[in-house]
């Protein structure tokens, strides 16, 4: 399979949608980004997004996400509710505090099996973050249902991400060092999704220790990291070392366009025991033709190459998404994706989500999402290996349906 076959399929589809929009005033979506926030460096101690939020972010969040049900309309710049603890009291302005509660039921269905639900807590952390003149630190320690979470420390204990950094030029550059959620392509809360699974880049557990520069202008940001592995795992042939980094240029205030990419090497790769070569490359966009309507996609062909053969796999997924908010904190999701793992006989499964997420509370959300999935079936093993995941032997497929409720409460 040719790398750059599928390459120049997002490549082209992407610049189809930029022509589509250019005709009409132009949105871009990442949450916030549907107000005009093309960065996260405002309401998110890490400058990429997602954990701790700042005094600004937690304002942001009761202003701009939630359900208003007073006739008043709120104040057009996030003011109110900025102090720890849904405004109960005020940390000296140095510490940052925050936490994250997300307990959730999920229900599988396999034909011609009973659904199995199963409760979960999916997160459950409490957050602490330093901004004192340049220098900037974040920490997160945390429990969840199962201790084989890639972030334990033991047992059921997690730390998703603890790094120190360095920031100036009022935070348009940052230099980290830590356990870093890897900077690459869409950063978004829906794990499963095969975007976050093919690449490893959710920020559930796929963090890894490394060093990593930040960059956020006005017109482009981006991030590039060394990775130096999960110190939170052993043996060290485990551990992935390489790099990843994503740029990405925002030309109109609710448009982004971005490219990712990331190279890897490990001694005994997790999902195939054996020395691996691991790339991942991609394109995104976050857009969205009127405020109501917010779209993101995501393209990213990942390359296995097996050490010492050199075989080389190239598999591919991507992903659409369509977010309707009619009322300030109501969205109606709609998201489709595929995978192709690639192989020696490449075969492709497809999903489709459909979600409602309602901020109905001052830092509080519920959300259903019902996910479908026509996935390919069958033995699988990479070139030159016994076992694995890159060669299917088998076309058939296997419709699978999720039903997963969460209830959300953040600090």
């Amino acid at each position: 399979m040719n790398l750059l076959r599928p390459m120049r399929a997002v490549l082209a589809g992407l610049v189809l949608l930029c022509v589509m929009l250019s005709a009409r005033p132009a949105a871009a979506y990442a949450w916030m980004i549907r107000h005009e926030y093309t960065g996260c460096v405002q309401c998110h101690v890490d400058p990429d997004g997602a954990g701790l939020l700042t005094e600004y972010g937690r304002a942001a969040g009761e202003t701009l996400l939630r359900t208003q049900y007073s006739a008043t309309a709120p104040d057009e710049e996030p003011g109110r509710v900025k102090d720890f603890l849904w405004g109960a009291f005020k940390t000296p302005e140095w510490l940052l505090l925050g936490g994250s509660f997300r307990p959730a039921i999920l229900a599988l269905g396999f034909p011609g099996q009973p659904i199995d639900i199963q409760p979960l807590i999916m997160e459950a952390d409490l957050r602490a973050g330093i901004k004192y003149g340049g220098w900037r630190a974040s920490a997160s320690l945390g429990v969840v249902s199962e201790s084989a979470s890639l972030a334990s420390i033991k047992g059921p204990f997690v730390s998703r991400e603890h790094w120190v950094g360095y920031s100036w030029d009022d935070d348009a550059f940052m230099v980290r060092a830590g356990r870093i959620n890897l900077p690459f392509g869409i950063r978004s809360i829906e794990h499963p999704l095969w975007v976050r699974m093919m690449t490893r880049t959710n920020i559930d557990d796929n963090q890894e220790d490394g060093l990593a520069f930040d960059y956020a202008g006005a017109l482009f940001r981006g991030s590039v990291m060394g990775i130096l592995g999960n110190y939170q795992i052993s043996p060290d042939a485990f551990r992935d070392r390489g790099y990843t980094g994503f740029l990405e240029m925002a030309p109109l205030s609710r448009l982004a366009i971005g490219v990712s990419s990331m190279v890897a090497h490990t001694e005994k790769d997790l999902d195939l025991g054996v020395p691996d070569w691991r790339q991942a490359h991609g394109v995104y966009f976050r857009a969205s033709p009127v405020k109501a309507l917010v779209l993101m996609g995501e393209g990213d062909a990942v390359v296995n190459t097996v050490v010492p053969s050199n075989a080389s796999s190239v598999g591919f997924a991507s992903m659409l998404q369509a977010d309707v908010e009619p009322v300030q904190g109501l969205h109606l999701i709609a998201t489709g994706e595929s995978l192709s793992p690639g192989g020696l006989a490449p075969r492709s499964s497809f999903g489709g989500w459909a979600s409602v997420h309602w901020f109905f509370l001052p830092h509080a959300d519920i959300r259903f999402d019902f996910i479908y999935r026509a996935q390919a079936n069958g033995d699988t093993a990479p070139p030159g290996t016994t076992g694995g995941g890159l060669v299917t032997t088998s076309s058939a497929t296997i419709p699978t349906e999720s039903y997963l409720l969460q209830l959300h409460a953040y600090l």
